[in-house]
């Protein structure tokens, strides 16, 4: 299997949108989700040694890990799609207590049934195309709150999944499908976004979530894929990155701003998390 492993930037960028017409991309696996929104053209897609045919308006879910391939029907002269790739954790949903995307994602994949087609048909009351055609636009452009829209908007498409699956019977009756981390009156993740600037004691996370450290540090990375430390450089980077682009603050004053003890923990941790310094990424979307 690891020689089938794509290279992921998912933490290099959350999410990717594209619009795509390459023929045949052959049998890999990575860490993220894709999905894969036929525009034109017929196409054959194998899952886990599933087989699928899609036509236009079919849509395929790759579940992190799967190993999954897709061709043009040979009796076609091409095939048009567009693709979005995202990490899990970029997805919201607010609601204290309530399911959260990921973990729900995570349970349709561990259920082991064949949701990874979703047709024309079932799609052709919901405005999905629009949703991806949006996701290339706003990360063509990169206008200010891009990645905020985007995020949404992918969100958007993964509730729309949920609910055609919901038709279809499948049942989200596992408690694991629930965010542990949330309770009425508390968020892990609305708590760690709020204060992402201070010094944020994992200890003391753990201690409002009624655990101790090893369990709620065990738990964290069981749930959310990546330790809690991470997901808190995680979330000062995505931060950095906006003052970074539309900004012309100092790295020294990002630093300050986003939580990182100097500059030079700042540019480690960025080039750590993104794959190039926040100067390069700077000058790279000077426009």
């Amino acid at each position: 299997m690891d020689d089938l492993f794509e290279y992921s930037d998912s933490l290099n960028a959350p999410f990717q949108a594209f619009k795509g017409d390459c023929k045949e991309i052959k049998p890999h696996w990575h860490y993220f989700t894709e999905l894969i929104y036929l525009v034109s053209g017929s196409m054959e897609a194998e899952v886990d040694q599933e087989k699928y045919t899609l036509t236009p308006g079919d849509l395929i879910i790759f579940h992190p890990r799967q190993i999954h391939s897709f061709r043009a029907v040979k009796s076609q002269e091409g095939i048009v799609y567009m693709g979005i790739k995202f990490d899990n954790m970029i997805l919201t949903n607010t609601t204290p207590g309530s399911p959260k995307l990921p973990r729900l994602l995570e349970n349709v994949y561990k259920q082991n049934q064949k949701l990874n087609l979703i047709t024309a048909d079932e799609l052709k009351y919901n405005p999905v195309k629009l949703f991806f055609e949006n996701c290339i636009w706003e990360i063509e452009h990169k206008e200010f709150g891009y990645d905020i829209k985007t995020a949404s908007t992918i969100s958007l498409i993964i509730t729309e999944l949920m609910r055609i699956w919901r038709r279809r019977g499948f049942v989200f009756s596992s408690k694991s499908t629930f965010d542990s981390f949330s309770a009425k009156d508390f968020s892990v993740l609305e708590y760690i976004d709020k204060h992402s600037s201070e010094n944020i004691s994992i200890e003391k996370l753990a201690s409002k979530c009624g655990m101790c450290y090893s369990n709620f540090a065990k738990q964290f990375k069981l749930q959310y894929g990546r330790t809690c430390k991470e997901y808190i450089e995680f979330v000062r980077v995505c931060k950095a990155d906006t003052l970074l682009l539309y900004t012309d603050k100092t790295l020294d004053y990002i630093s300050q701003e986003t939580g990182f003890t100097d500059a030079s923990h700042f540019i480690r941790t960025y080039k750590k998390i993104k794959g190039t310094t926040p100067k390069q990424r700077r000058a790279k979307n000077d426009y």
